[in-house]
C-alpha cells in the first residue's frame, strides 16, 4: 500500500458533524459528536461494535435524524435534507456488506450509481474511467453481481459509487470479510480514488489497516470522541495500540 500523502494546511472542512446527540427510542447513541472532514482527504472513523460508528455514517447519509447537532456540506446544512437530496448535492456510499443487487449485472449495479444523472456522454465517461481504475470489474460487465467473491463484489460497490462523480465517497467497514489478498488490493483501490480528488470517510474497525491510508482519525467510544489527529501519529500513539493493535478489537 501506498503512503498517503503528507498533511497540508487546514482548510475549511468539505463535511462538519458539530454536536451530534443522536438517539434510537430512549437509548442515546451520540453525545456530542464533532467530526471534520476536509476536502481531498481520507478520514476514519474508529471503533468497536456498538460504538455508534455505523450509525455517525446513516446520520451523514440522512438515513438517521439526529435529535440535535448540525451538520454541513459544503458550506450549506444537510440536516433534515432528504437522503436522496444529499445524494444529488455530493455524497455516496459504500454501505456494509455491499448491498449490490445480486440478480443483475455488474453493468447495471454499476449504472445503478448514475441513476440521478441525465448527462448521459458524461456517465459513459465515467464508466470507462472506473472500468480503468477497476480493471476486474470490467472483465465481469456480464456476470450476476451476486456470483461474485466479496473482495469483487466490494469493488463493484466502490465503482457504484464513483458513477454519481461523488465529492465524497462516505464507506462502511470497507475490508469487513475480505481475504488479505482483496484488503490490500481495496485499501489501494481508496488511495487511488482519493488521489484521483475524491474525499473519503471511512467507518472502520480495523484501525491498523486504516490508519494506514487515512491522514486523519477519530476513535469513536460508547458514543463519545475519545481520541483525534492525524493518522500516522495515532498508528504509533500507545492509546490507540493497547485498544486496536494489541489484541482483539471489541465486538
Amino acid at each position: 500500500m501506498k503512503a498517503p500523502p503528507s498533511e497540508t494546511a487546514t482548510r475549511d472542512p468539505l463535511l462538519r458533524l458539530a454536536g451530534i446527540n443522536t438517539f434510537y427510542g430512549a437509548v442515546q447513541v451520540h453525545f456530542d459528536v464533532s467530526i471534520e472532514i476536509g476536502a481531498g482527504r481520507i478520514v476514519c472513523l474508529l471503533g468497536g461494535n456498538a460504538s455508534g460508528k455505523s450509525t455517525a455514517m446513516k446520520v451523514i447519509l440522512g438515513l438517521v435524524r439526529p435529535r440535535s447537532g448540525s451538520i454541513w456540506f459544503d458550506g450549506e446544512p444537510i440536516h433534515g435534507v432528504p437522503t436522496q437530496e444529499i445524494i444529488r448535492r455530493g455524497i455516496a456510499s459504500v454501505p456494509e456488506a455491499r448491498r449490490l443487487f445480486p440478480a443483475m449485472t455488474v453493468r447495471e449495479n454499476l449504472l445503478m450509481g448514475a441513476y440521478a444523472r441525465s448527462d448521459k456522454r458524461r456517465v459513459a465517461e465515467d464508466q470507462a474511467r472506473v472500468l480503468d481504475l477497476f480493471p476486474r470489474v470490467g472483465e465481469r460487465l456480464n456476470q450476476r453481481a451476486g456470483t461474485l467473491s466479496g473482495g469483487e463484489q466490494q469493488m463493484v460497490a466502490m465503482a457504484r459509487a464513483l458513477m454519481s462523480r461523488p465529492r465524497l465517497i462516505c464507506m462502511d467497514e470497507p475490508t469487513m470479510g475480505l481475504s488479505p489478498l482483496f484488503v490490500d488490493r481495496v485499501l489501494d483501490l481508496i488511495s487511488a480514488i482519493n488521489r484521483q480528488g475524491t474525499t473519503v470517510f471511512m467507518v472502520e474497525q480495523n484501525a491498523s489497516l486504516a490508519l494506514q491510508v487515512a491522514h486523519h482519525a477519530y476513535v469513536l467510544q460508547t458514543g463519545r470522541i475519545v481520541l483525534e489527529g492525524p493518522a500516522r501519529a495515532l498508528l504509533h500513539d500507545a492509546r490507540i495500540r493497547e485498544a486496536y493493535l494489541g489484541g482483539e478489537v471489541a465486538a
